[in-house]
This record gives structure tokens, C-alpha cells and sequence, in this order.
């Protein structure tokens, strides 16, 4: 009976060890995600302002002329129609000049942010969930349980593709010229349906992982290196990647199998206190590959 006494006990107390580790890790990753924050909140923001910066003035001002001169025929302004068709004309004339071999040019983004607060267990349980949802044929249960799993900056771009839309405009002056008030307004519309809508994602996750990687690359060059400081970003920095793998952010194959061998290669390294020029090299490396991944993933595809 005691030995059985004793036995229980023994399992009561690794259980609560196992909970206290458990715990400490949660912890220790929400401290490392917090002191990141401002690098991934800075890298946020740039990205957002390139997409806005890419945007080119005069393709808006030439959408907005179009909008205008439809909204002036609906109230029968032909006159005031006219006149914002020549402004969309010049415009477009500009940008055929400037941007022969271009084919879809950027008129204006917008960014939303979506940032799924659990961790690789809740994912992976609400996936699990999901699928027994859709073996039982309930889409829609399924599909709510995983519409939150995003963590992502999604940027959309409207693009005025130039090898159509000019030559659309312009058939639309000689229409009012005509009287055909109905077919300028219908030819404007389609110029306007012609606009292409492009969506691009920049998983948070990796964002997180190459700010860690960046924080590990600073204290590996320290005077003296603290290796448990080193190996706890970096240990972060791969909890993220799963998660970004978890969300369905990329291939598993292609995209993650090689960061994971990469920064197991790059403990033992560090475990080894190889300090200096090797674990500098492997930690760029890395880096850029992080980059990579993350450019790759964020490839922009259309929407409509």
C-alpha cells in the first residue's frame, strides 16, 4: 500500500512539474514576443508604407476622373463629363509614355491586420476539431472554427491594367458627342470593371522569427556571448515558424524543413561556443532566408 501510496504521489508531483514547465515556457515565449514587439511593429509599418509609396498618382487621378465624369453623365452634365474625360485622357497618355512595358499599374493599397492570440496547441486543436467537422460533412462548423486562424498584415492593391483601359476611355467622348448618353456610361463602367484587385500576406509569425533572429545575432556578437540568451531567441524564433507552418503559411517541404535543420545546426554551434566568424555566417544565412520566405509567401495574387 505504500509503495502504491508512494507511486501516486510520485505521478502527482511530475504532473504538477510538467504543468510548472509548461507554464514557465508559456511565459518565456510571451516575454520574448513582447520584446520584439517593437521591431515587429516598425517592420508592420514599412511594409504597409512600400505598398502605399508604390502606388502612381496619375493612374489614380485617371480612375477618379473616370468615377467623375460617370457621376457627372448620371446627372446629365455632359459638359462637366467631357472635361474630367480629358483629364483621364492625359493622364493615360502619360503613364503609356512613362510605363511602356508595364502592364498593371498600382493606384492604391489598403492593409488589414488579423493577429490570432493562440498558441500552436489551441491551432492545432481547432484544426483537429475542423476536420472532424467536415468528416461529419459540417462545413459550416468547420469553417468558423477556422476563419480566426490568421496572423497576418493582408494588403490589397488595386491596379489600372494599361493595356486595356486607355483605349476604353477613349472611346467614350465620341459617345456623348453622339447622344449616346447610355453607352458612354455603360463603356465607362467597364472601364472602371476592369481594374484588377491583388492581395499579398505577410504571416506575423515569421515576421516575429526574423525579429528574434535578429535579437540572437546581436547577443552572439556581444564581447561575451551568453549562450542561454542566444539559444532562447532562437528557440522562439522556431516556435514561430511552427506556428506560421500551423496556419498554413507556406510548404512544409519546401519552405520550413530547411530554417528547422538550419537552426538546429546553429544551437549545436552555439552549445559548442563556436563564437565569431561560423556562427555570424550562419545566422546571416538564416536571416536571409527568413526574408525569403517571407517575400515568397507574400507574393501578390488577384482577387478578382
Amino acid at each position: 500500500m505504500r509503495l502504491r501510496k508512494s507511486s501516486q504521489i510520485a505521478v502527482v508531483f511530475l504532473l504538477l512539474a510538467q504543468l510548472g514547465w509548461a507554464a514557465a515556457a508559456q511565459d518565456n515565449r510571451q516575454a520574448v514576443q513582447k520584446e520584439v514587439q517593437p521591431q515587429v511593429q516598425t517592420a508592420k509599418q514599412q511594409a504597409i508604407a512600400k505598398k502605399k509609396e508604390e502606388a502612381v498618382k496619375d493612374a489614380l487621378d485617371a480612375v477618379l476622373a473616370t468615377r467623375a465624369a460617370l457621376s457627372a453623365l448620371e446627372q446629365g452634365k455632359t459638359k462637366e463629363a467631357l472635361a474630367h474625360l480629358e483629364i483621364a485622357n492625359g493622364k493615360l497618355t502619360l503613364l503609356v509614355a512613362r510605363y511602356p512595358d508595364l502592364g498593371l499599374i498600382p493606384i492604391d493599397s489598403d492593409a488589414l491586420v488579423i493577429d490570432f492570440q493562440g498558441d500552436l496547441k489551441a491551432i492545432k486543436k481547432a484544426v483537429d476539431e475542423a476536420e472532424d467537422l467536415l468528416d461529419d460533412g459540417k462545413v459550416q462548423d468547420a469553417r468558423a472554427l477556422l476563419t480566426p486562424l490568421a496572423s497576418e498584415i493582408r494588403i490589397t492593391t488595386t491596379h489600372l491594367p494599361l493595356a486595356i483601359y486607355p483605349e476604353i476611355i477613349k472611346k467614350v467622348a465620341p459617345l456623348i458627342d453622339q447622344g449616346k448618353i447610355d453607352a458612354a456610361k455603360q463603356t465607362l463602367n467597364e472601364a472602371l470593371n476592369t481594374l484588377v484587385v491583388t492581395e499579398s500576406v505577410i504571416p506575423l509569425p515569421v515576421l516575429r522569427a526574423e525579429a528574434m533572429l535578429n535579437k540572437a545575432a546581436t547577443a552572439a556578437k556581444a564581447k561575451a556571448p551568453e549562450e542561454q540568451e542566444v539559444l532562447r531567441y532562437l528557440d522562439n524564433a522556431m516556435y514561430q515558424l511552427r506556428i506560421a507552418q500551423a496556419l498554413g503559411y507556406g510548404d512544409i517541404d519546401k519552405d520550413y524543413k530547411g530554417l528547422y535543420k538550419a537552426i538546429k545546426e546553429l544551437e549545436k554551434k552555439i552549445k559548442r561556443r563556436q563564437w565569431g566568424e561560423r556562427i555570424d555566417r550562419a545566422m546571416e544565412e538564416l536571416r536571409k532566408a527568413l526574408g525569403e520566405l517571407r517575400v515568397r509567401i507574400g507574393e501578390p495574387h488577384p482577387t478578382k
